[in-house]
């Protein structure tokens, strides 16, 4: 074989892998893409591989009609975008690590492959440049990961593009860089989809056991003989105030029922009618007397069944009922920094005079709360207790707790 014809066979195989690879790279993007685009939660980390999957599908285009500069261009940039995806994956709620410094380091290295395919166009030179992002990228992976084992899969991923790089400083012409990201890509998005279920499944395990947890401090048989001796008493002291009393005490059962087989959010207008059940229950109860104080900014919101309920209840009997201080529960709601806030507030001094078993009791109760909070929206409750009495707030991401249509 003469050495043109040689040449002629060489490049006429390096254009059609390049052709078929940029063409299997599409149809796998557009495939992963509308999956993504598809799936219920939008939450940041999957906006973020959206777009980082949209970045390298625009490369693809652009390698198709043979801009290959175009296209290194975008290449390039899609590895921040990989990299907020990490940063997201990775970190905890309220988490302040080294996010920011991969993602000025990984700018940084996306600015020096622009700048060399501008200014140098020696392929060489661009392949260096994209190893030194791929570099970052697994030294990001092992400094950063909570759990190596975990980012297997990211590392994995990273192999793809180091290897399509390597081969394009190898054989010159050969542009199979998109091919690489895309696997990169592809391997990621299905290790999300086992991670996801792999959560999905611990918190409905963890929703079942809350619901057993749920039933035992809810329908405590303490307070129902409580309830139903006072009723009796009533049918002697004062008949008319028998029958709002039990229509009362099975409001309240049954919405404690119902709450324990909802694994859905419930308006919020529908767990103050709970709240509502359960004061008036109380208030027929020998105990201190006390007045509930409303101040709502917003109401079409939704809510896990029985988070403010318990709350209640907690100012009740341990903030105001355990003091001979204060008289006033006050329950708020406002909309402040992309949350939905619920704040339950008394003005006693419930903290000097626990028990033991009412501290149990207690934080029991606040451990449903805050379980409940945290698988079906991702809420979050804080006490704050100081001098003048107790606040319960409960904060909720507003896009999980408005509804479209609320």
């Amino acid at each position: 074989m003469s050495e043109v014809s040689y040449f002629a066979t060489r490049n006429a195989i390096i254009q059609l892998v390049n052709q078929s690879s940029v063409l299997i790279s599409m149809v796998l993007m557009l495939v992963v893409f509308v999956v993504a685009f598809q799936m219920k939660s939008h939450n940041k980390r999957i906006r973020y591989f959206l777009v980082t999957t949209s970045i390298n599908l625009g490369g693809l285009m652009f390698q198709i009609s043979s801009y290959i500069s175009y296209a290194y261009i975008l290449y390039s940039l899609v590895i921040p975008g990989f990299t907020l995806y990490f940063i997201e994956t990775e970190r905890n709620e309220k988490d302040d690590w080294d996010g920011n410094f991969w993602m000025i380091l990984q700018t940084l290295s996306a600015v020096m492959i622009i700048l060399m395919v501008a200014f140098s166009g020696s392929s060489f030179l661009i392949g260096i440049s994209f190893l030194l992002q791929y570099v970052i990228v697994i030294i990001m992976l092992l400094i950063s990961s909570k759990q190596l084992s975990a980012s297997i899969g990211f590392l994995i991923g990273t192999s793809f593009p180091i290897f399509t790089s390597l081969a394009g400083m190898l054989f010159f012409g050969l542009y199979t860089h998109g091919f690489g990201i895309t696997m990169m890509l592809l391997i990621v998005f299905f290790g999300y989809q086992s991670d996801m279920e792999q959560e999905l499944l611990e918190r409905q395990i963890e929703l079942s056991e809350n619901k057993v947890s749920l039933l035992m401090e809810q329908i405590h048989p303490h307070f129902i003989y409580n309830a139903l001796q006072q009723i009796a008493l009533l049918s002697d002291e004062d008949a008319t105030k028998v029958k709002p009393a039990i229509q009362s005490f099975s409001s309240y059962l049954r919405k404690n029922f119902e709450a324990l087989t909802n694994e859905k959010m419930i308006p919020f207008e529908i767990e103050m009618e709970h709240v509502d059940a359960y004061v008036e229950l109380s208030q027929i109860l020998p105990s201190r007397n006390f007045t509930i104080k409303k101040d709502f900014k917003i109401t079409n919101f939704n809510i896990p069944a029985l988070t403010i309920q318990p709350l209640v209840e907690n100012a009740i009997y341990y903030g105001i009922g355990m003091s001979e201080e204060g008289d006033e529960i006050r329950i708020e709601t406002k909309e402040e920094g992309g949350y939905v806030m619920i704040i339950v507030s008394d003005d006693g001094h419930g903290k000097k005079t626990e028990l033991p078993t009412q501290k149990k009791h207690k934080s029991v109760g606040t451990k449903n709360v805050k379980t409940r909070l945290n698988i079906l929206c991702d809420g979050e409750l804080s006490i704050e207790k100081g001098e003048n009495g107790t606040s319960s707030i409960i904060k909720i991401p507003a896009d999980k707790a408005i509804s479209k249509e609320s």
